[in-house]
C-alpha cells in the first residue's frame, strides 16, 4: 500500500469512528472539540465525512447532526449542509448486505462525460432534473456532488435548462472561464477562438478568467469571450434570435473560420480553407445540414473555389 493510500484509509476510518460515535448519542463536552478539531484539520475530512453520511443516510444519526449544528460554532453552522434522504432508497441494500466499506470509499459521485457525434445531437436530464441539449460534435464532463453541480464544457454548443437549487449553485467551466448560474436557461457555444454566452431565462455569472471580474448577465443579452476578455453586453431579440436548435445560422460579421467549425459539427464532411481565407468576414443565414448548398452561396458570394479530396473540401480564392 502506497503512502497516499495509507492516508485515504486513515481518513475514512477516523470519519467512520466518528460517525459511530455520533450515531450513539449525544457528543460529551470533549468530544464535541474534537470532532471540530477533526473537522478544521484537513478540508477532506469534511467532504469524507459527508459522503458517508450521504451514503448512509441513518436518520437517527441525521438528527443528531442536526442538534450538533445547532450547538457548534457559526462558522461550522454555516459551512455544514442539509443532509436529505434522496440517496437512502439507492444505497439500502448495499449498506444492508455489508457493502458500507466499499462503498464509503468511493466520491459521491463520479464523474461522466456526455458526447456528440458528427452531424448528432441529443438531450440529457441530469439528476437534479436540469435538461442539457447538445449540439452535434459536443462534449461534456458531469460532476455533481452533495455540495456542487458542475458540468466541464469542451469544445461545441449546449443549451442548459438548469433546475433551481440555491445551495448548490449550477457551474459550466470552460478552461479558464466559468458561467454559473441557480435555476436559469442559457446557451454557450464555443470554438477554439471564442465563446458565445447568451441568456434566455433569468440571470448567469460569467468570468472569462479564474481572476477575472464577474459579469451578471441577464435574459436577452449576449458576451462573448476572446483570449479571456469579455466583450460588451449585447442586447439581443431572443424571438428573432436563431441558434443552432433550430438547425440554422444566422451571421452578420463573422470570420470564415466561424462558420466553418459550426458546418463541420453538423456534417460529415471536413470543410477546411486557405490559411488567407480564414478571417474574411462573412454574412448569412445559413442552413447547417444543408452543407452542399452553403458551400455554393459562399462560392457565388466571396468568389471562391472548392477543391475535393479524399480528406473533404477546401476553399481557395478563384483564380
Amino acid at each position: 500500500m502506497t503512502d497516499y493510500q495509507r492516508t485515504e484509509q486513515d481518513v475514512y476510518e477516523q470519519a467512520a469512528a466518528w460517525l459511530e460515535k455520533l450515531s450513539a448519542g449525544e457528543l460529551d463536552s470533549l468530544s464535541k472539540r474534537r470532532f471540530s478539531h477533526w473537522l478544521g484539520a484537513d478540508p477532506k475530512h469534511r467532504t469524507v465525512l459527508i459522503a458517508m453520511v450521504e451514503t448512509w443516510n441513518d436518520p437517527a444519526l441525521n438528527q443528531v447532526l442536526a442538534r450538533y449544528q445547532s450547538r457548534s460554532p457559526g462558522r461550522l453552522r454555516r459551512a455544514w449542509p442539509q443532509f436529505g434522504l434522496a440517496t437512502a432508497a439507492t444505497f439500502a441494500m448495499v449498506l444492508l448486505a455489508g457493502g458500507y466499506w466499499s462503498l464509503a470509499r468511493q466520491p459521491a459521485v463520479t464523474p461522466y462525460e456526455l458526447h456528440t457525434a458528427k452531424a448528432e445531437s441529443a438531450q440529457q436530464q441530469l439528476a437534479d432534473g436540469s435538461v442539457l441539449e447538445m449540439a452535434p460534435d459536443t462534449q461534456l464532463t458531469v460532476n455533481f456532488s452533495s455540495a456542487r453541480r458542475q458540468v466541464v464544457q469542451g469544445l461545441g454548443a449546449a443549451y442548459f435548462s438548469v433546475e433551481k437549487d440555491k445551495q448548490r449553485p449550477f457551474e459550466v467551466r470552460l478552461g479558464q472561464a466559468s458561467v454559473v448560474a441557480v435555476g436559469t436557461e442559457f446557451n454557450i457555444d464555443q470554438d477554439p477562438d471564442l465563446i458565445d454566452i447568451t441568456v434566455y431565462e433569468g440571470a448567469v455569472q460569467v468570468q472569462a478568467s479564474a481572476a477575472g471580474p464577474n459579469l451578471l448577465l441577464k435574459a436577452g443579452e449576449q458576451v462573448r469571450i476572446s483570449n479571456q476578455q469579455l466583450s460588451e453586453v449585447r442586447k439581443v431579440d431572443l424571438q428573432q434570435l436563431v441558434d443552432w436548435r433550430s438547425g440554422w445560422i444566422e451571421i452578420e460579421n463573422e470570420s470564415l473560420a466561424y462558420l466553418l467549425h459550426r458546418l463541420n459539427r453538423s456534417g460529415n464532411t471536413e470543410i477546411s480553407a486557405a490559411p488567407e481565407l480564414r478571417q474574411l468576414r462573412v454574412a448569412g443565414r445559413f442552413e447547417l445540414a444543408n452543407i452542399s448548398q452553403t458551400l455554393q452561396a459562399l462560392q457565388q458570394t466571396y468568389d471562391l473555389q472548392l477543391e475535393r479530396s479524399a480528406q473533404g473540401v477546401r476553399l481557395v480564392r478563384s483564380p
